[in-house]
């Protein structure tokens, strides 16, 4: 039977008719409320808003005998009936066989293959990640070969879990018996249901709880919104800011919300979204070939992005082009507007402008493989971009900056490579990812233009068979090209299909199709321009929305630049760019080795167990408490200044998940422990793989010396 509460109880006083046994009983639990609601407003301050800003009325109702009834949603019941249901759904979480859990694709350990999906990729320096990553996962399928030694589902132990995460709170059984029963680091409450999170806040003493936690627990966590997109962020937010991403393997789940259709949804967006933990991470190999090529070009010391510009016009304009479906119906306006605005291209955009006629003022390249060079050197490209200044990251392929007439250089944030030139962070840093237009919008936004406006930076498609611009290079199938570069392009085609797609919300309203790197170059692109309030930015295109940027439509589109600004303008951009930066990379090369040299030595204190009070892995969660701390040192705040570390701080999250994902399968503490001692020497080992290619890029930087003294004889002759 529904029934609906009475109105809250007011504390203090004895009501009329009240028992002294009932008014002690409701004061009680109008004293753990009360205390409750300050541990909130000290601890979870957003929680204790929530709760705060609404009018609710008392779950329960109190006898004479202080016997309760107790309202939870559509039900009530005494404190039995709450007690029972949980045992119920207790006993399906205690089962490791039937505990709901997050579940991360292992797919790899059918096809090793995909454990370093680059090693075939022709253009990097070095595959050493290949050769670890295999090694390790390879013996954990060797050690775990055995009948029953390997298991199907992530586990970490009898009643063991590094993060529980659970989905309402009420009458909160559950959750003493999690604490009191379960070894947990983290500890995670969520509620879509507001009225519930209230009930327990007079039954749950919440600040014993979290006391009693912290005997085996790290973190301790609580949040509450009725919005299930909100939640999820909230969520993913928690845990990427306290563990490892990947810690979110087998976490447990324990759905005491049970018939809620938010908790449902909520669970649904978490696993649409579990992917943006793993997405970013970058690895070795990848770092290695950058900072290779950052030497060279240090070697050939071209102007770099180094200070804001001088006399830049207040009415300044420019254009960033990408290569998105809406660029075909922009051309018209890009063509008529040219004269009067900066065009910036970006990455595979020239193709699209080179087919078209427009010339670009600058182009802007972030890839750091020998593929931009293919690119432009697509044969309708090539002459047409001669005169053009070329805009890359320090990392970029040398070939490039044979492309054009005039090379510049700008420094990529967190990145190896711009170490080489700029070790102290004395210049301006850019978030120039994942795609090229993220780059020339950061570009166009440091360099002070008052107004930007996007083209063909659509972040999504509606068709599958137009995902790019039909002028691009993608669609044309009269010019031969480079075979590596053509199979870039069938992959590209082959990751822009509907059936795969996700749907986001589009610029101008509704929804339409995008992909999980359009997302991120979306959101990240978005970030760039909040940082950057001052000049106005504005989306002409027909893709996915941009935060920040203002939906134009293009028939909307106006200016007051004339050609005149425009050359103004692209004088004071030039000055941005000068060689006043360091001159000898090999010097800051050196440095990055010692530094990594000390990396390898804190790693081997942390590995041998230093830190902890037992340095005994005895446990899967040893080990698991292990590879946090190796995590924690990596992205140590004090450590994210520090020149070296993104050299190996993504390739320790690889090696992390891989290690992570084979120790949550393996059967028995004792197969884990062994396991866990084989992969933190290999971890060492990898370090060790690591110094060595840094100390033979010191003949790479010798070897681009005398290439460049030969070229110097040949223009002299």
């Amino acid at each position: 039977m529904t029934q609906t509460p009475p109105q809250q109880p007011a504390p203090g006083g004895i009501e009329e008719g009240w028992t002294t046994l009932q008014e002690a009983y409701i004061q009680k639990l109008m004293a753990t409320y009360q205390a409750n609601l300050f541990f909130l407003q000290k601890n979870f301050p957003r929680v204790f808003e929530k709760i705060m800003g609404r009018e609710l009325p008392a779950p329960f109702t109190v006898g004479p005998n202080a016997e309760m009834t107790i309202y939870s949603g559509r039900h009530h019941g005494d404190a039995k009936d709450h007690v029972e249901l949980g045992k119920i759904l207790m006993s399906v979480f205690d089962n490791p066989k039937t505990r709901p859990r997050i579940v991360v694709d292992t797919a790899y350990l059918n096809d090793l293959y995909n454990v370093a999906p680059h090693q075939d990729i022709p253009y990097f320096h070095t595959y050493i990640e290949k050769e670890y990553r295999t090694e390790l996962v390879q013996t954990f399928m060797d050690m775990t070969a055995g009948e029953g030694e390997r298991l199907t589902l992530a586990d970490f132990g009898d009643k063991k879990l590094p993060i529980a995460i659970v989905f309402g709170s009420g009458y909160g059984w559950h959750l003493d018996r999690l604490v009191d029963d379960y070894e947990m680091r983290h500890l995670f409450i969520v509620d879509t249901d507001i009225a519930r999170l209230n009930l327990s806040l007079y039954l749950v003493d919440y600040v014993l709880l979290a006391q009693r936690f912290a005997r085996t627990g790290f973190h301790f966590s609580m949040a509450c919104d009725e919005d299930p997109d909100i939640l999820a962020d909230q969520l993913r937010h928690v845990i990427y800011n306290n563990w490892p991403p990947y810690y979110v393997q087998g976490a447990g789940l324990f759905f005491n919300d049970y018939d809620s259709e938010k908790v449902r949804t909520l669970w649904g967006t978490l696993q649409r979204d579990l992917w943006t933990l793993y997405r970013g991470w970058g690895f070795l190999d990848d770092e290695i070939v950058g900072l290779k090529q950052a030497v060279e070009n240090g070697v050939d010391h071209p102007p770099a992005f180094t200070r804001a510009p001088l006399d830049m016009p207040q009415d300044s304009v420019a254009v960033v082009i990408g290569a998105g479906p809406s660029l075909d119906t922009l051309v018209p306006l890009l063509k008529a507007n040219r004269e009067r605005m900066v065009v910036f291209s970006c990455g595979s955009a020239v193709t699209a402008l080179a087919r078209e006629g427009i010339k670009p003022d600058f182009h802007v390249e972030i890839e750091r493989t020998l593929l931009t060079c293919r690119f432009l050197e697509d044969p309708v490209t090539k002459a047409f971009i001669a005169d053009v200044p070329i805009i890359a990251l320090t990392i970029m392929h040398p070939d490039v900056f044979e492309l054009t007439t005039t090379p510049l250089v700008f420094f990529k944030e967190t990145d190896l490579g711009t170490a080489v030139g700029d070790f102290f962070n004395e210049y301006p840093h850019f978030r120039s990812g994942p795609t090229c237009t993220n780059g020339g919008v950061g570009l166009a936004l440091k360099l002070g233009f008052s107004k930007i406006f996007l083209a063909g930076v659509d972040f999504g498609f509606r068709d599958e068979k137009r995902h790019h611009a039909k002028s691009s290079i993608y669609y044309d199938e009269e010019v031969e090209i480079d075979p590596g570069l053509m199979k870039y392009v069938d992959n590209v085609h082959a990751e822009h299909k509907e059936d795969t797609a996700r749907t986001v919300e589009a610029n101008f309203g509704g929804d339409m199709l995008s992909t999980e790197i359009f997302m991120h170059s979306r959101d990240s692109m978005a970030m760039t321009i909040k940082e950057h309030p001052g000049p106005q930015v504005f989306n002409l295109n027909d893709g996915a929305l941009i935060k920040g940027a203002q939906p134009l439509k293009p028939e909307d589109f106006h200016i007051d630049a004339t050609p005149a600004t425009k050359q103004a303008t692209l004088a004071a951009v030039m000055t941005a760019f000068t060689q006043d930066y360091s001159r000898d990379p090999l010097e800051n090369l050196s440095m990055l080795e010692v530094q990594l040299k000390a990396v390898r030595e804190d790693l081997t204190r942390i590995v041998n167990g230093e830190f902890r009070d037992d340095p005994e892995l005895k446990t899967k969660m040893d080990v698991v408490d292990r590879l946090y701390d190796i995590h924690y040192y990596f992205f140590q705040a004090k450590h994210q200044s520090t020149q070296i570390f993104p050299l190996m701080r993504g390739s320790m999250l690889h090696m992390g998940r891989f290690f992570y994902d084979c120790v949550s399968l393996c059967a028995t503490d004792e197969k884990a422990t062994e396991f866990g001692r084989f992969g933190f020497d290999l971890m060492l080992r990898f370090i060790d793989a690591a110094s060595a290619a840094l100390a033979q890029l010191h003949e790479v930087g010798a070897e681009r010396k005398e290439y460049n003294k030969g070229r110097q004889k040949v223009a002299v002759n």
